[in-house]
C-alpha cells in the first residue's frame, strides 16, 4: 500500500480568509517527517454537497484523507456526517468520548448544552483519539484500503492531537517506528544552514535531515525509521553528532523531541540554564509591554525562577521605579544601551534577583529616527559579575508584533548565554 495522503480542510471561514489555515502547514510538515507522500491540499466550505464531492475526489487519489475542522456541536459542523455517509456507516455514540466531554465542561466550569454531546458521535467502527486539549475527539476510520482521519480545527487542539495521538497511529500503519530529534539554531539563517548541511542532506535518506525556518531560529529536524524506537533514537543521535560537527554546531543552543518542547525550546532552555546556576530572574520591559514575562509564565512551575518584573513605557516609570538616572534619559534617550543597563540593574535591585534582563526599543510603526529607526531595540543583562548590553536593528520589514516577538527571543538568548558563561 502506498499510503499516499491528502489534507482536506473544512470551514467556510478558511475560504473567506477569516482564519489562517495553520493546521495544513503543520500536518504537511509532520507527514513529510513521517515519510508519507502527500501531493495535494484542499479547502472546502461547510456545504454538504461540496464536502461530499471533495471527499470522493480526495479518495480517488489518496489512501489516507486527513480532514480538519467541522467536528463541533453546531449545525454547520458536518465533517463526521459526510465521512460516515462516504463509508456507508451510521454515527454512534462513543461513551468514552461522551464522558470526556462531560468532564471537560465540569472542569472548565462551563454549562454544557445538549448539542455538545453531538461531538461524541463517531462513525461506527472508528478508532477514537481522545482530546486532552478541548472537547471534540479525533477519529480514524478505515474501510478497505481507504482511511479517513478527522481532527478538530482549532490549532491548539489539532496540532498536539496529531503529534501525540495520530502520528504514532500512522507510524504503526506504515509498518515501522519513526522518531524525530530537533536541533535548535540561533543567529544563523536557513539558507546558510542548508548550504552547510547539503552534503549530509543529499546522502542520508534514513535518517532524513531537513532545515525549517522559524521566526526567531532555524530548526534542524532529524527523522529516523526503524523497527524499534531505541534503534531510531540511536540513529538520530548519531546523525545529530554529524550535524553538530559541521559549522552549524556552534549555533545549536538546545534539542527537543516533542512538539511542545520544540515550540517552547528557547524559554525551556533559559529556565534550565538559570536553574543550573540556581539563579532567580527579574525583568524590565518597555517596548515588549510584559510579553517576556507572559512567555516565561506560560511554562508551569517557573515560580522558583521568575521573581517579578516592571513594565516601564513612560520615562517617569523608568526613573521612579527602576531608578534610571534622568541624565541617562536626557543624554542618551530611553532607547539606548545606557538606559537598558540602568533598567536591568534597577530591576535586579528592587526584586533581589540574581539576574535581570531588560528590553527597550522602537517597535513601530512610528517613532523611529534616522539614527534610531523602527526596529531598533536595546537589551541588557545584569548579574553579580556586571552588566552586558546589546543593540539589535531588526529587519525593517518586521511589523510591530514581530519586532516585539523577536525582542523577547533575543532577551532570552542573552540570559541563556550569560548563565552559561558565554556572554
Amino acid at each position: 500500500m502506498s499510503n499516499i495522503c491528502e489534507i482536506l480542510s473544512v470551514g467556510t471561514e478558511l475560504l473567506l480568509g477569516d482564519i489562517v489555515n495553520t493546521d495544513t502547514a503543520f500536518i504537511a510538515g509532520r507527514l513529510a517527517a513521517l515519510g508519507f507522500p502527500s501531493y495535494r491540499q484542499t479547502v472546502v466550505g461547510d456545504n454538504d454537497g461540496r464536502l461530499a464531492e471533495a471527499i470522493r475526489e480526495g479518495f480517488s487519489r489518496a489512501d489516507i484523507l486527513i480532514l480538519t475542522g467541522g467536528l463541533g456541536p453546531t449545525c454547520d459542523d458536518i465533517t463526521k456526517k459526510s465521512v460516515a455517509e462516504y463509508f456507508g456507516v451510521p454515527l454512534v455514540m462513543d461513551e468514552d468520548a461522551r464522558a470526556d466531554i462531560e468532564s471537560y465542561f465540569r472542569e472548565t466550569g462551563r454549562v454544557m448544552t445538549e448539542n455538545n454531546l453531538l461531538q461524541a458521535l463517531v462513525p461506527e467502527g472508528s478508532h477514537v483519539f481522545p482530546n486532552r486539549w478541548g472537547s471534540a475527539p479525533g477519529i480514524a476510520i478505515t474501510k478497505g484500503e481507504k482511511t479517513a482521519v478527522l481532527l478538530p480545527g482549532p490549532p491548539s487542539e489539532c496540532e498536539p492531537m496529531f503529534a501525540e495521538e495520530v502520528e504514532p497511529w500512522l507510524a504503526k500503519r506504515s509498518g515501522c517506528t519513526l522518531f524525530s530529534l530537533n536541533l535548535h539554531l540561533y543567529d544563523i539563517g536557513e539558507s546558510r544552514a542548508e548550504s552547510i548541511l547539503k552534503p549530509i542532506m543529499e546522502t542520508s535518506a534514513n535518517p532524513s535531515v531537513a532545515p525549517y525556518a522559524c521566526e526567531h531560529e532555524v530548526r534542524i529536524r532529524i527523522t529516523a525509521r526503524g523497527e524499534t524506537e531505541e534503534e531510531c533514537r540511536r540513529m538520530c543521535r548519531e546523525m545529530a553528532e554529524k550535524v553538530l560537527a559541521t559549522e552549524v554546531g556552534p549555533y545549536c543552543y538546545t534539542e527537543s523531541v516533542t512538539v511542545w518542547e520544540s515550540k517552547n525550546a528557547i524559554v525551556l532552555k533559559m529556565i534550565e540554564a538559570l536553574r543550573a546556576k540556581k539563579y532567580t530572574l527579574a525583568l524590565a520591559e518597555s517596548c515588549t509591554g510584559g510579553m517576556l514575562g507572559s512567555r516565561i509564565a506560560d511554562i508551569p512551575g517557573v515560580s522558583d525562577i521568575l521573581l517579578g518584573g516592571v513594565v516601564a513605557y513612560d520615562n517617569r516609570v523608568k526613573e521612579q521605579l527602576l531608578g534610571v538616572p534622568r541624565e541617562i534619559l536626557e543624554q542618551y534617550g530611553a532607547v539606548s544601551e545606557e538606559c537598558a543597563a540602568a533598567m536591568a540593574e534597577g530591576a535586579r535591585k528592587i526584586t533581589g534577583a540574581d539576574m535581570a534582563v531588560s528590553i527597550t526599543g522602537i517597535a513601530g510603526p512610528g517613532g523611529g529616527t534616522e539614527e534610531k529607526p523602527v526596529g531598533t531595540v536595546c537589551f541588557a543583562v545584569s548579574d553579580h559579575c556586571g552588566t552586558v548590553t546589546a543593540t539589535v536593528r531588526f529587519n525593517r520589514k518586521a511589523d510591530r508584533s514581530k519586532v516585539r516577538r523577536l525582542s523577547i527571543a533575543r532577551a532570552m538568548m542573552m540570559v541563556i548565554r550569560r548563565a552559561m558563561g558565554v556572554l
